[in-house]
């Protein structure tokens, strides 16, 4: 009697012991119970926009009979409008001049259309118009060619020639255009014509050794700039926490930081500065493969910046360098097609920037800030003449135009209750703009509000 009930009891045991198992083997979560507990997808900080509206030329100058006009910075549909045209055409028989001439490339009897970038522009980005007969070269020179300008100029023949330009390399892509040469002259020359435009003098900057100089516009006359006055919010950390950390969950934060906000993980960090309206995110790197490509560098900075809707305001590309596993990627704030320019050595607090490393993103700096769609106030302020400007640069000795980069207008941003834009003329010098003290500023400008 005994031995059957231990048999009984045996045989429950192992009955039960195999349902267990059946049970551990056929678990599965209740999974939408989980989804309910998980951190929500963050909405981006904007909507995301398309390569070309942060890649481009700044402006658009005109050339005839060694006369020259240039378009106004806000007159961005002309210029993306032209663009376009240009790039819908086909490019070809192109060969490399390594040892071009000034006259080879600035012949002031020809009728010319120059496009200005702001910084070296990699030939990736214009690559779908050369046609196939010239990708033997393209590609010998992807990755590493780089220009600053397209000119495209009308000598009389039956084709409208075509020329990238490198002052930096000393170096000249040149080949022709299939575009129309009467749409050119009707379509491109004639808007020299029109209000967008303003008279320009050619001086020429930089060393030249010899080789090509780098010549940039000045107006012959005043020019007047509107000076914006707009509300501005500040962007919240928790808006960025799940694009930049691998989860709301392995974030310590906001933690108090000398005025401002930290968030850490493990791996990376982010501050926010509310004294300098400055977000800043580090996350080092110490392996990965390198970047050696001009075009990666550029676009991997453009897609994680686009990746979040970074581009809150109207961005530009203005710098990027690439050494050996390091890249550097700038995209500048722009106001009315002008640049927002930083004399801070230290610091650009009105720009984006993108440092790789080993392939991967290891610093992103950024605007804390972003502005309401339309100024709450304007107000003209007018800029002296280019030759007035030059005087001033001439009579400064720390300035030499065989040092200078660029001369250009550009805004100064200072933001406190309001957000105030107030233009300037600058020199760009060693890689750092400096604001010229010519006496435009006209009344004085509190961060609080327009006097």
């Amino acid at each position: 009697m005994v031995e059957q009930i231990k048999t009984a009891i045996l045989s429950l045991l192992i009955i039960v012991s195999l349902i267990l198992t059946w049970q551990v083997w056929t678990y599965q979560p209740e999974l939408d119970l989980l989804e309910g507990e998980g951190y929500e997808e963050s909405e981006p900080l904007s909507e995301p926009v398309s390569m070309d509206e942060v890649i481009g030329p700044a402006n658009v100058t005109f050339h005839r009979n060694y006369e020259y006009w240039m378009t106004h910075g806000y007159d961005r549909f002309i210029i993306d409008e032209m663009m376009d045209e240009l790039l819908s055409s086909e490019w070809s028989d192109f060969q490399l001049l390594e040892d071009a001439r000034q006259h080879q490339i600035y012949n002031g009897n020809d009728d010319m259309i120059e496009f200005i970038f702001p910084t070296d522009i990699p030939l990736q980005v214009l690559e779908p118009s050369f046609v196939e007969d010239d990708e033997e070269l393209m590609e010998e020179l992807s990755g590493t060619f780089t220009f600053e300008r397209v000119l495209i100029s009308d000598e009389g023949g039956n084709r409208l020639r075509i020329q990238l330009v490198s002052f930096k390399d000393q170096l000249v892509l040149d080949g022709y255009t299939d575009m129309d040469i009467e749409q050119f002259q009707e379509e491109f020359m004639m808007r020299m014509e029109g209000s967008h435009v303003y008279q320009v003098f050619q001086q020429y900057v930089g060393s030249t050794n010899g080789g090509l100089s780098k010549p940039v516009y000045l107006p012959i006359e005043s020019v007047t700039h509107p000076r914006y006055q707009y509300y501005s919010q500040d962007i919240e950390g928790e808006q960025l926490i799940n694009y930049l950390f691998a989860s709301r969950e392995s974030v310590i934060g906001p933690e108090e930081d000398d005025g401002g906000e930290l968030y850490r993980a493990s791996d990376r960090q982010m501050r926010i500065s509310r004294y300098q309206n400055h977000l800043e995110f580090i996350q080092p790197q110490t392996q990965g493969s390198s970047t050696n490509n001009d075009y990666q560098i550029v676009s991997n900075a453009y897609n994680f910046v686009n990746g979040h809707g970074g581009f809150t305001e109207q961005f530009q590309l203005y710098d990027w360098d690439l050494s050996l596993q390091d890249g550097n990627t700038l995209f500048r704030m722009m106001m009315d097609g002008l640049p927002v320019l930083e004399t801070n050595v230290g610091r650009d607090y009105s720009a984006i920037q993108v440092e790789q490393k080993n392939g991967e993103i290891s610093h992103y700096e950024r605007p804390a800030f972003s502005l309401h769609e339309d100024p709450i106030a304007t107000e003209d302020v007018e800029l002296p003449d280019g030759e007035t400007v030059l005087a001033e640069i001439e009579e400064q000795n720390n300035f030499d135009l065989s040092d200078i980069q660029d001369i250009r207008v550009g805004y100064q941003l200072q933001r406190g209750t309001f957000a105030i834009f107030s233009p300037h003329w600058y020199v760009k010098r060693d890689n750092n703009w400096y604001l010229l003290e010519n006496g435009d500023q006209d009344q004085e400008v509190d961060a609080n509000g327009l006097e």
